[in-house]
């Protein structure tokens, strides 16, 4: 007799029983209509919005096995490392990032107020060519303020285990390419091997448009793979999806532009004691632009021929980053599609 195969995701909330969860754990009145419905997208986790008269949350549970092609598993309890994230990201920038209301260890879940009425991801009006720079700057103001804030901090040390960061970031990202792309694994072994000896402050992990809700004021969401480690990465990771869109978008090249240089030069001012060299950023930008399209992770809106530009732009960038944002972008133009 076959056994059953092993459920990787127990226990997950649907949208029938998100109401009654939110009504247990005090968050939600027992009288008065609940509605719920699934916010697309996730990869990761599986994510609600829910609303009771004008009480509107969202709920965020963790995946075991994510959502893509490939088998890809990573621990659930880095909702709890996401919950505290949150409240010490507030704590150092208030009014940056959505209010924590409840955080569940043993589901894996975490409860936060909803984004007001009409706010949109930054990756949105990107897409559509809508490339403000100033969102840009206060996204590297906003990014300074929580590198340099819990800089070799004890509340930094909390956020000392990065397995998540490992199973989210650096095996799908850097190791799938160097053993698909062997040319460049010497290469990608050094970054990795600089990345993880460097204990410096809290980061993100997942600093990309995506993440970044806009309206009349700004929120950074989902820190699921925040840890204590190097800084370049956040730079790197917000800088290697401003030069994608840069090749899927020409008619905004050099809004895009503005918002990469903007977004380096506002952290660059804003962070003296901890501005790490330009190039090591930029090689780190490299290996993340080909792990978009020969990682476990390829970005979904790059055509065939965007593709390979994001190939060839960043092999060079990783096995020869030049010293600024401004060369690294002139490169993407001339060898885009």
């Amino acid at each position: 007799m076959a056994l059953e195969p092993k459920d990787p995701n127990p226990g997950l909330l649907s949208v029938a029983t998100v109401g009654g969860y939110l009504v247990a754990r005090g968050t939600f009145d027992t009288v008065g209509a609940i509605e719920v419905h699934e916010l697309g997208g996730g990869v990761s986790n599986v994510v609600f919005a829910a609303r009771q008269d004008r009480n509107r949350v969202v709920v965020k549970q963790a995946l075991a096995r994510l959502r893509v092609s490939e088998e890809w598993f990573a621990q659930r309890e880095r909702a709890v490392t996401e919950g505290d994230a949150i409240l010490l990201a507030g704590q150092l920038a208030p009014g940056s990032v959505p209010e924590l209301l409840d955080l569940d260890a043993g589901a894996c879940a975490l409860t936060i107020s909803a984004a007001p009425p009409g706010w949109v991801s930054w990756k949105e009006k990107l897409l559509y060519g809508n490339a403000d720079p100033r969102i840009a700057e206060r996204l590297g103001e906003l990014l300074a303020t929580w590198h340099t804030g819990t800089l070799q901090s004890s509340a930094a040390s909390a956020f000392g285990k990065p397995q998540a960061f490992e199973q989210l970031r650096v095996d799908p990202y850097y190791r799938t390419v160097a053993k698909r792309r062997p040319e460049l694994r010497d290469a990608i072994d050094r970054y990795v091997q600089e990345m993880e000896a460097t204990r410096e402050c809290l980061v993100h992990g997942d600093y990309s448009p995506k993440n970044v809700l806009v309206g009349d004021g700004l929120w950074v969401i989902d820190f699921e793979v925040a840890h204590r480690g190097d800084p370049s990465f956040d730079l790197a990771f917000m800088l290697s999806h401003l030069m994608l869109k840069r090749l899927h978008l020409p008619q905004a090249s050099s809004e895009l532009g503005l918002c990469a240089e903007a977004f380096w030069s506002a952290y660059e001012r804003a962070c003296a004691p901890l501005i790490p060299k330009t190039s090591y950023v930029l090689g780190h930008v490299g290996c993340l632009m080909v792990a978009r399209v020969d990682g476990k992770s390829p970005v979904e809106y790059l055509t065939g021929a965007e593709r390979e530009a994001a190939r060839r732009i960043g092999s060079v960038l990783l096995l020869d980053p030049p010293g600024s944002v401004a060369e690294a972008l002139s490169l993407s133009e001339s060898l885009g599609p």
